[in-house]
C-alpha cells in the first residue's frame, strides 16, 4: 500500500518579550504572518507598529513588542490550534463593536467561494484555508492551516503587513465558526464574515453582540445570514 499524503503539523511556542504565552500545533508556513495575526486578533497588541520584531526558529516565534509588560505567562498545550489565549469573557478583555459601514451583495460571497479551494486540501482533506477578500470580489491574501484558528490569524497577519484596510474586506473560511473565530475579526476590524460551514451558538451570539454580519452554509447558490443582514444588499 503507497503512503497516502498528510497535512504536517508542528509545535511552536510562542513568546512575547520573553514570556511564554501559548503553545500552537500549526502548519510550519507562514509562521511570521500568524504571529501578527495572532496577537492582534487576540487582542494583545493594538497595533502592528508595536510589534518590533519576529524571529522564527526551531519550535519557537519570539516576539518583541514595545511597551507592553506584565505579560500573562500562560502555555497552553492546544490541538490544531482549537483554544485562544483569551478565551474567556471573564478576562475582562474588552471586545469591540465593529462599526464598520461596508457592505456587499450575494454575488460576492458566491463568487469569492472559490478561493477556498486549495491543492493541500485536494491531496489531503485535512486542511482549512482563510481568504481575505476586498469590495471588488477580488482575493487579496490567502492562508492555508491545519487549524481553522491558524488560518484565521495567518491570513488577518497577511492582511495588516500588506497595510490591507480590514475594515473593507470579507474574511472568508471553511471551518466552524465559534466565539473565538468572531472575536478575532472584531479585534481587528473585519465586519463581514463567510464560511462554507457551520456557525455554533457562541458564534451567533458573539456575531450579534459585536454587530458582526456572519453567514454561513455558503456554496454556490446559497447561503444563510446569522447576524448583520444589514450588509448584504440585494
Amino acid at each position: 500500500m503507497g503512503s497516502e499524503p498528510v497535512v504536517v503539523e508542528k509545535p511552536y511556542d510562542l513568546t512575547v518579550n520573553g514570556a511564554k504565552i501559548t503553545r500552537v500545533f500549526i502548519s510550519p508556513s507562514d509562521l511570521r504572518e500568524f504571529a501578527y495575526g495572532y496577537l492582534l486578533s487576540e487582542g494583545i497588541v493594538k497595533s502592528k507598529d508595536k510589534i518590533i520584531t519576529v524571529k522564527v526558529r526551531k519550535g519557537n516565534i519570539d516576539v518583541f513588542v514595545e511597551g507592553l509588560q506584565n505579560i500573562e505567562e500562560e502555555l497552553e498545550l492546544r490541538s490544531s490550534g482549537c483554544v485562544g489565549f483569551r478565551w474567556n469573557e471573564q478576562n475582562g478583555v474588552k471586545k469591540p463593536e465593529v462599526d464598520s459601514k461596508f457592505h456587499i451583495t450575494p454575488d460576492i460571497v458566491f463568487e469569492a467561494l472559490k478561493y477556498l479551494e486549495t491543492e493541500l486540501y485536494k491531496k489531503t482533506s485535512g486542511s482549512h484555508s482563510a481568504c481575505l477578500i476586498n469590495k471588488e470580489k477580488d482575493m487579496s491574501v490567502r492562508a492555508v492551516d491545519v487549524g481553522r484558528h491558524n488560518a484565521f490569524d495567518k491570513v488577518i497577519g497577511k492582511g495588516v503587513t500588506k497595510n490591507l484596510e480590514l475594515s473593507e474586506t470579507i474574511l472568508l473560511g471553511s471551518g466552524r465558526q465559534s466565539a473565538g473565530m468572531l472575536r478575532k475579526a472584531a479585534n481587528v476590524g473585519i465586519p463581514i464574515i463567510v464560511s462554507k460551514a457551520a456557525p455554533l451558538s457562541s458564534g451567533i451570539k458573539t456575531a450579534e453582540k459585536l454587530n458582526l454580519t456572519l453567514i454561513c452554509f455558503a456554496d454556490d447558490q446559497k447561503f444563510k445570514i446569522f447576524s448583520g443582514k444589514w450588509r448584504i444588499k440585494a
